[in-house]
């Protein structure tokens, strides 16, 4: 090959050896910095404490619809009431993701199960019975850092939600999982229960004040379906959703994090970046002190007037 031709193609082989010359002269700098990477990576994971994941699949109750429609012959009116007074206690997807994420559950799960020592287990003196702190961590505190930990995740095109909860133990995680899921039916359950309660109040106030026999009879049964949707609503386990797939407790070796493999890895390939960084402006601050002196002392002033600002 003629160099003459081709101008540019010995002067970038040059470039390229002189790269690798650096790399070669500095090795034992790159070496040392990924081993000592690699050395307080493996060191920092094994000191993070194992984090379990448990999780639950539900899904939304569809409305369950009876044989018998008592409210058929009020027609039109009929059936929209007989909508507002189903009995399968159907529910949706959006309202189970708003109330899972409610800070509102959150703090019955945390009141009715006593977490707050469980949460905060850091500074909670478990022979004393009562916080190791003067600061003690208030009912919000604890419901940020639930809320944390807690994840809900909505798959619209499978009509499912799976809610998780993460802890240094498995089965607390687990047990939490079950709280949210037991307190989310409560919730939903006393909501209807509350509203049939009071339609039965009313249903029962206008058989009192009505004479009418056909009217009486259209009351009468409005209020049976209210009577059989509370009795629907105290029978069910979990109201409005069913459990597709319940919480495990995860096995020992089941870790969500730390990825104790991936710190290690990433720790290798940032010390080598900033290894071979560091090796080149060395390189280049040897050859400017060794080739311009002038312009290797502007930049040593320039340090030192950087350190005196940090100084002052």
């Amino acid at each position: 090959m003629n160099t003459a031709e081709h101008p540019y193609a010995e002067e970038d082989e040059i470039n390229l050896i002189d790269l690798l010359m650096v790399l070669v002269k500095h090795k034992f700098l790159i070496i040392g910095m990924v081993l000592f990477s690699v050395v307080a990576a493996v060191a920092v994971s094994l000191l993070m404490t194992n984090i379990y994941r448990s999780e639950a699949t539900i899904v939304a109750r569809t409305q369950e619809k009876t044989a018998f429609n008592p409210l058929s012959a009020l027609g039109g009116l009929g059936g929209v009431m007989a909508e507002g007074l189903d009995l399968g206690g159907g529910g949706s997807l959006e309202k189970l993701e708003v109330v899972l994420k409610s800070r509102n559950l959150t703090n019955r799960v945390i009141d009715k199960h006593k977490l707050m020592p469980v949460i905060f287990s850091n500074i909670w003196d478990k022979k004393k019975k009562k916080w190791d702190t003067d600061n003690t961590p208030t009912l919000q505190d604890g419901c940020k850092a639930m809320q944390d930990r807690l994840t809900i995740r909505v798959d619209l095109k499978k009509n499912t939600i799976k809610v998780s909860f993460d802890h240094e133990n498995p089965e607390t995680a687990k047990k939490v999982v079950d709280y949210y899921l037991t307190e989310l039916s409560e919730v939903l359950r006393q909501e209807v229960l509350q509203d049939a309660t009071e339609n039965m109040r009313f249903f029962r106030k206008q058989l009192e004040k009505t004479i009418d026999s056909l009217l009486k009879e259209k009351i009468y049964s409005m209020l049976a379906k209210e009577i059989e949707k509370e009795t629907f609503a105290r029978a069910q386990k979990y109201y409005s959703f069913l459990v597709l797939d319940p919480p495990i407790v995860p096995d020992p070796d089941k870790k969500t994090r730390p990825k104790r493999a991936l710190i290690c890895i990433l720790s290798v390939f940032v010390a080598f970046i900033i290894a071979v960084f560091l090796a080149f402006i060395m390189e280049y601050a040897h050859r400017l002190k060794t080739e311009d002196q002038e312009r290797y002392q502007e930049m040593v002033q320039g340090l030192k007037f950087h350190k005196k600002m940090r100084g002052s």
